[in-house]
C-alpha cells in the first residue's frame, strides 16, 4: 500500500543527480510512495518559504540563514534558527495532511523539536538515518572542548533526537556497536543496519558519458600527466578529511615519477590544497565542475582516495567510497583505526589498500604498490564494483523502509 513520507534535510538536494538521498527519494517515488521533501534554502534560491513541485516530487523550501559559507558562530546561530522555521513551514503548508513516516539524517542533531512536532501532529513513525555521530566527532578533532558548554548543549540535542526516533538506521556494524556502548538507554531493537546505498542502475546511466570519454583528451584538458598513475580525492575538503595528513604524506613522493595526486572539490581546507598544488608538481587541484564532467574526469583517474582524521573515536563511513566502487576504481583508504572502512576495503570487498592516517611512511609504500601493479588495480576495481552491486544497491534501503511502513 502506498505511503506518505516526509523527508527533512538541511542540505540542498538535486533530484536529477545520483546520490544516497536523491536515489532513495526517487526509488520510493517510483514504487508509488509519495515523498515530500522539506529542505532548508540557504543559498538564495527562493525569496520566501513555499511549496514547489520539482521533477515530479513536492519540495517545501524553507528560507533560513546561510549555513555553509559563514563563520562558525553565525553558522551555529543559523542552525538553531532552522527548527522554528521548519515547524512553522510544515504547519502552514502541510498541516492539514497526513504522513506515515518522518525521515531525516544526521547531521544535524537539531531537528529534535521538528521531529517531535511531526510525530505528535501526524501520528507517524520516525526514522533516523545516522550519517554522523555528533557532537563527539567535533570533540575528536578539536572543534569542541570535551565537556565544554557547546559539547554538553549538543549532547542534550543528540540524546533527545535519539529518544524521539523510533528506529535508528546505522551505516555499519561499528556504528551500531558504538551507539549501544555510548547510548546504553537505546534498546537493541531500535538500531539496525542501514548502509549508504545508491541506485546502481541510475549510476550506470550517469556514468555512460564518462565510460565512453577519451581519457587522453580529459587528462590534457585538466593538465593531468598522461604517463602517471593518478590518485584522486573527490568531495569535501574539510577538517574531518585529514587534508594536512594527506599533503604531508604526498610531499615526500614528489621525486617519485609514477604517481600524481589530484584533489577535486571544496571546503574549509581548500586553500591549503591550492597552495600545495602551486608548490609541488605531483599535486593538482580542480574546483567545482558539473556532475557529468566530474564523472568523465573520474574515469580518467586510476585510484580513489579516502581520508579521515586519525583522532576520530567514532566510526565514520564516507559515502564517496560508493562512488569509487561504482566506477570500478581501486581504493586507497587512509583512516583512523576505529572505522570499519578498513574491513570493507581489505577483507569484505577486497577493493583496495588501507593505511592509518597518522602513518606517512606507510602511505608511500601503498602508493608504490598500486602504481607498480596495474593488474592488481584492475582486480581491486572489479571486486569493488561487484561488492557494491550485491550489498549497496538502493533496493536494500528501500526494503528496510517499506518494512517499517508496513
Amino acid at each position: 500500500m502506498p505511503s506518505k513520507i516526509l523527508y527533512l534535510t538541511l542540505s540542498e538536494i538535486d533530484l536529477t543527480e545520483e546520490g544516497i538521498y536523491s536515489d532513495l527519494i526517487n526509488e520510493m517515488t517510483a514504487l508509488g510512495h509519495e515523498v515530500t521533501v522539506v529542505v532548508a534554502d540557504h543559498a538564495g534560491h527562493i525569496r520566501e518559504t513555499g511549496l514547489h513541485t520539482e521533477h515530479g516530487i513536492r519540495v517545501l523550501r524553507v528560507l533560513v540563514g546561510e549555513l555553509f559559507r559563514v563563520n562558525f558562530v553565525k553558522k551555529g546561530i543559523n542552525t538553531l534558527k532552522v527548527e522554528p522555521c521548519f515547524r512553522r513551514a510544515i504547519r502552514q503548508f502541510l498541516g492539514t495532511e497526513q504522513f506515515d513516516l518522518v525521515l531525516y539524517a544526521t547531521p544535524p542533531v537539531t531537528f529534535a523539536s521538528v521531529v517531535a512536532y511531526c510525530k505528535k501532529h501526524f501520528h507517524c513513525q520516525s526514522y533516523l538515518m545516522l550519517k554522523d555521530i555528533f557532537p563527539q566527532n567535533a570533540v575528536d578533532i578539536g572543534l569542541f572542548r570535551d565537556g565544554g558548554l557547546l559539547h554538553r548543549f549538543f549532547q542534550r540535542k543528540e540524546a533527545k533526537l535519539y529518544a524521539l526516533s523510533d528506529t535508528i538506521g546505522c551505516m555499519s556494524q561499528a556504528n551500531i556497536d558504538y551507539l549501544r556502548i555510548h547510548q546504553p538507554e537505546l534498546t537493541q531493537s531500535k538500531t539496525e543496519l542501514f548502509p549508504n546505498t545508491v541506485s546502481v542502475r541510475r549510476l550506470d546511466a550517469a556514468l555512460t558519458g564518462g565510460l565512453c570519454a577519451d581519457i587522453t583528451s580529459i587528462r590534457e584538458q585538466y593538465h593531468i600527466p598522461a604517463d602517471r598513475t593518478v590518485f584522486v580525492f573527490g568531495g569535501n575538503l574539510g577538517k574531518p578529511q585529514a587534508i594536512d595528513y594527506l599533503l604531508s604524506a604526498i610531499k615526500p613522493l614528489e621525486s617519485y615519477r609514477e604517481a600524481y595526486f589530484l584533489f577535486v572539490g571544496n571546503g574549509s581546507e581548500k586553500s591549503k590544497v591550492e597552495e600545495a598544488a602551486r608548490k609541488h608538481n605531483n599535486i593538482g587541484f580542480i574546483d567545482f565542475i558539473p556532475v557529468n564532467e566530474y564523472h568523465a574526469l573520474m574515469q580518467a583517474c586510476d585510484v580513489g582516495m579516502i581520508s579521515l582524521d586519525a583522532r576520530f573515536t567514532i566510526p565514520n563511513y564516507p559515502s564517496r567510497t560508493l562512488s569509487y566502487m561504482a566506477m570500478a576504481k581501486p581504493i586507497l583508504a587512509c583512516t583512523d583505526r576505529v572505522t570499519d572502512i578498513r574491513r570493507l576495503v581489505e577483507t569484505d570487498a577486497e577493493c583496495g589498500l588501507w593505511n592509518g592516517s597518522d602513518d606517512v611512511n606507510g602511505f608511500a609504500g601503498r602508493v608504490k604498490v598500486l602504481c607498480e601493479d596495474a593488474a592488481l588495480r584492475e582486480q581491486y576495481g572489479r571486486n569493488g564494483r561487484a561488492y557494491l552491486t550485491e550489498h549497496f544497491d538502493i533496493n536494500y534501503s528501500v526494503e528496510k523502509l517499506i518494512k517499517h511502513l508496513s
